[in-house]
């Protein structure tokens, strides 16, 4: 059986959001989530996490549109005059302005809030792939990753080749675990069936393969956050109709998640 790692992002980020992925961990459609702990959602959803025997996850580290968990004045660059955190835009167009004192101290303080909540901490990625804005950033992840233990999402597919070359000599120097292809919606909107069976089918994936996905229910609140709304339902009957269907046994495909990397 081939391993593949089945996520969903963003626990914690709506209350209904967090049931959708217990209810995805608990009935086998997802392998494992991450927590957003920016969320004024998380520690309730943390709660309900473990009134369920889900008691590890990852966690998706935020730079952008939040509120930071440190206080604003102690982290003057990744902040707007109002005290959150920067567009996702304004990264992409000025990394190079993010202190990384700053960041560091950001994400230091979101793994303080996650342990603080009980939770296991099984895995580091990153919300829109933050992580890779810049490789100094990707370098704080992997040091990070390493201090704790835990394996990272390997987040580096979206950047082009000759970008690429930095991170994996980053990755080369560091004691972490990484995992493989990632499978994203790529020729549709949001994950399909099709889209899922289409990538999985290419000859060029290395590996432990991890489907992205983003689960969830609907809720109005959501709604006002106008970005992966319906989707997240029709990514979650995607994902639903896979298990039902028995496609994973089909193509000996094992479900599992990051505990079971292999070694570096």
């Amino acid at each position: 059986m081939q391993p593949i790692i089945i996520e969903s992002d963003d626990f914690g980020m709506t209350i209904p959001i967090s049931r959708a992925i217990i209810t995805g961990l608990k009935t086998g459609v997802i392998s494992t989530t991450n927590a957003q702990v920016t969320s004024p959602h998380f520690e309730m959803s943390a709660a309900l996490a473990q009134q369920h025997g889900i008691t590890a996850m990852g966690l998706h580290l935020v730079l952008d549109k939040d509120r930071p968990i440190s206080q604003p004045l102690t982290i003057p660059s990744l902040v707007t005059p109002a005290g959150f955190c920067h567009a996702y835009q304004t990264l992409q167009t000025h990394p190079k302005q993010l202190a990384i004192a700053d960041v560091k101290r950001e994400f230091q303080a979101q793994i303080d809030r996650f342990l603080a909540s009980g939770l296991q901490l099984t895995h580091l990625t990153s919300h829109h792939f933050v992580a890779t804005l810049t490789p100094e950033i990707y370098a704080i992840v992997l040091e990070l990753a390493q201090t704790y233990h835990v394996p990272v999402r390997n987040e580096t597919a979206h950047l082009r080749p000759t970008e690429q070359a930095a991170y994996l000599l980053l990755m080369s120097e560091y004691a972490v675990l990484t995992t493989g292809t990632l499978i994203t919606a790529q020729q549709t909107p949001y994950l399909t069936p099709q889209e899922i069976k289409r990538q999985l089918t290419q000859k060029n994936l290395v590996g432990t393969p991890v489907i992205l996905s983003h689960i969830g229910y609907l809720s109005a609140e959501l709604r006002h956050k106008r970005r992966l709304t319906t989707n997240r339902l029709a990514e979650f009957n995607a994902l639903k109709t896979l298990k039902q269907t028995n496609y994973w046994d089909q193509f000996n495909w094992q479900l599992t998640d990051y505990s079971e990397l292999g070694a570096k």
